[in-house]
């Protein structure tokens, strides 16, 4: 599922610059991109991150696969039941487990 552009895009192309795979074709004369390469696409949020939009709205949406959605955890959602961590393979505390152990 490619990047989508919505009406608040103002073809800026700050999405074709920043993105690291050239998954957009931008021309100068400030029109909307164009995704050449949607397979291409990383889903790393560069270009929504970047993009500057129109009236506080991004002009680009990432449409990211289901597939790739139930792999992503929230980084700053507060660590649940499911997300606990216990310790590290050695069975080590978790405050140690980055630990080197010793021999």
């Amino acid at each position: 599922m490619p990047p989508v552009f919505n009406r608040h895009c103002n073809g800026c192309g700050i999405c074709a610059a920043i993105c690291p795979c050239d998954v957009f074709s931008h021309h100068k004369d400030h029109r909307v991109p164009q995704v050449l390469y949607p397979e291409e696409c990383w889903y790393c949020d560069a270009c929504v991150l970047d993009c500057p939009g129109e009236n506080g709205h991004k002009g680009i949406e990432l449409r990211v696969p289901l597939q790739m959605q139930l792999l992503w955890i929230d980084p700053s959602a507060p660590r649940g039941s499911p997300y606990d961590i216990v310790g590290d393979h050695l069975g080590n505390h978790p405050e140690s487990a980055w630990e080197m152990p010793r021999e």
